[in-house]
This record gives C-alpha cells, sequence and structure tokens, in this order.
C-alpha cells in the first residue's frame, strides 16, 4: 500500500473512529437518562404504597359491622361528617362545609394550582380522584372534620357559634371509631402493574443500549488496530524513502 493510499485510510478511519466515539457517548447519556428514568419510576411506586383511602362504618342488614370506602362528599356527610376549611373569607375565619359546593368555594379560597390560579376541585366529585383529594385535604392540616348530630334523615352540624359545641364535636380518623384509614389496595395493584411493566420497558432498552455499545467498541479496536497497523507502514514506507536517498 502507497504512502498517499495509507494516508488516505488512515483519515478515513480516524472520521470513523470520531463517530464511534459520539455514538458511544451518545448512548452512554441515553443509559444515563434510563437510569434517572428507572430512580423516578421506583419513587412513584414507594409514593403509591402509601396511599390510602378513607373509609366509613356500615351496619349491614345481619348486624354485622363493615366498612366501605368514601368515594364522594355525600359519602361523607351521609356518614355524619363534615369537613371544616380554615382560612377561609367566612367572618369566622373558617367554613363548615355541609355540601359539595361549600367545599369547593371554601378549597379555592385557601388552595392555589400549580399556576397560582384558584383551586378547581368542582370536578373531582367521586370514584379515585376524590378519595385522593380527601385523603391530601385531611393531611393538609388546613382541614378539620366534625361529627354532625342525627336529625330526621340526615345530620346538623355545629357553625361554630358555640365554641364549646363545636370544639366537641371535632373529631379525627384515628380516634373516631366509625373512620378508618386503610391501604388503596386497588390504587397499590395498579401502581404494582405499572412499576412492573415501565420496569421491563427499561431493562429492554438498558439491554439493547448495551449491545450497541459493545457492537462499538469492537468495531473501535478492530479500528484502532488497523490504525495502528496504517501507521506502522507509513512509517516504514518513509524510513525506505529515506534509505533511498541517504
Amino acid at each position: 500500500m502507497g504512502l498517499s493510499s495509507s494516508q488516505a485510510r488512515l483519515l478515513n478511519l480516524t472520521a470513523r473512529m470520531h463517530q464511534i466515539e459520539y455514538k458511544a457517548a451518545r448512548l452512554e447519556a441515553m443509559k444515563l437518562q434510563m437510569a434517572n428514568e428507572s430512580r423516578r419510576v421506583y419513587e412513584d411506586y414507594l409514593d403509591a404504597l402509601d396511599k390510602t383511602k378513607i373509609q366509613k362504618k356500615t351496619i349491614n342488614a345481619d348486624g354485622s359491622l363493615t366498612y366501605v370506602d368514601i368515594a364522594s362528599y355525600d359519602d361523607f356527610i351521609n356518614a355524619g361528617y363534615a369537613l371544616v376549611v380554615h382560612g377561609t373569607n367566612d367572618a369566622k375565619g373558617y367554613t363548615v362545609c355541609t355540601t359539595k359546593a361549600q367545599l369547593d368555594t371554601a378549597v379555592s379560597q385557601i388552595y392555589k394550582d400549580q399556576n397560582g390560579n384558584a383551586l378547581d376541585i368542582s370536578g373531582v366529585t367521586t370514584g379515585s380522584k376524590f378519595k385522593t383529594l380527601l385523603q391530601n385535604l385531611i393531611n393538609s392540616g388546613d382541614v378539620t372534620i366534625v361529627v354532625g348530630t342525627k336529625s330526621g334523615t340526615g345530620y346538623t352540624f355545629p357553625d361554630g357559634t358555640d365554641i364549646n359545641k363545636f370544639s366537641d364535636a371535632e373529631t379525627s380518623i384515628s380516634t373516631n371509631t366509625g373512620l378508618q384509614e386503610v391501604t388503596d389496595e386497588i390504587e397499590l395493584k395498579k401502581a404494582e402493574a405499572k412499576y412492573e411493566a415501565d420496569m421491563k420497558r427499561i431493562d429492554l432498552k438498558d439491554r439493547k443500549y448495551d449491545t450497541d455499545l459493545a457492537a462499538l467498541d469492537t468495531e473501535r479496536n478492530a479500528i484502532k488496530q488497523e490504525m495502528e497497523t496504517l501507521k506502522t507502514v507509513s512509517k516504514d514506507n518513509v524510513e525506505r524513502t529515506f534509505k533511498l536517498f541517504s
């Protein structure tokens, strides 16, 4: 192989080596991104493990007791409880929410969404979203629970005018035998299924990146070896040329 052709081949190999190094660096960055995604998926799963729901005690036809999910604010009121939202525009500084509409208004007065606007929960009425909302409100520290007094087919709740009665009516999930907080098994199973699917997807991608990196490494070593050979040939050609003219 002539000196000029050796140099041309060496330049081509050098360019190819740079391309391989770029691809390898890009794959390493993607693997790092997969690691970050894997950590996020795991953190989401841990959050799901902590998710709970509130249930109310009911009496069955046979007299036995059981607990059922509170899936709407009407369920909460009909069970004899109401949320008191503190820090509202009410003259007393709090609102005893005996309807969903009152709860919506009270929440909008003290909470903001991610854009800084009044939080709108009017669309969260029933189901898993409401169960999560109820739990989050109670855990926020801005909301307390009061027990109603049976009145006909419904309940009446203290409005805070009589502070002693209002204080007596306040309760909590931990102390009230009519309420309980339990792990949300349905949401947990959903989270487990999502976690397994996401981790499998991440693992497949990660394995592909490893395979691609191994192939690039093999090609890089082959190119490196050929470049060393070409450099040796080029050096020998130069030495022979100097000998001819010495």
